[in-house]
């Protein structure tokens, strides 16, 4: 009887690891990455407009890295994408209902 608990909390474990490090990987996803402006500002409090225009050419890098990194970050699930009329309840939690062309993205999902 423990051996089974035991297996459940591990595999509760495993599911919520799984389920943070999805988290984590949508929400890098649609995060873009900036500089303060401070720093383009010299000792005297001058503007320093070689860092400032590498801050701003960093920051707009970050931006258009951060778009192509939230094109690839799936907005639908697989069994989403399947026609209306061929839904099933169960697809979004049994792979094998899902149509053979989307089942590879429904296991990694």
């Amino acid at each position: 009887m423990a051996n089974s608990t035991d297996l459940k909390r591990k595999a509760a474990e495993l599911q919520s690891n799984h389920r943070a490090a999805k988290r984590t990987k949508f929400a890098d996803a649609r995060t873009i990455l900036s500089q303060p402006p401070d720093q383009a500002l010299n000792k005297n409090g001058d503007l320093d407009t070689a860092a400032f225009v590498k801050a701003r050419e960093f920051e707009i890098n970050a931006m258009e890295k951060g778009m192509q990194g939230s094109k690839k970050a799936l907005t639908t699930r697989a069994f989403q994408e399947v026609p209306r009329n061929m839904r099933r309840r169960t697809a979004s939690h049994n792979v094998k209902k899902v149509p053979k062309r989307l089942q590879m993205r429904a296991i990694r999902e």
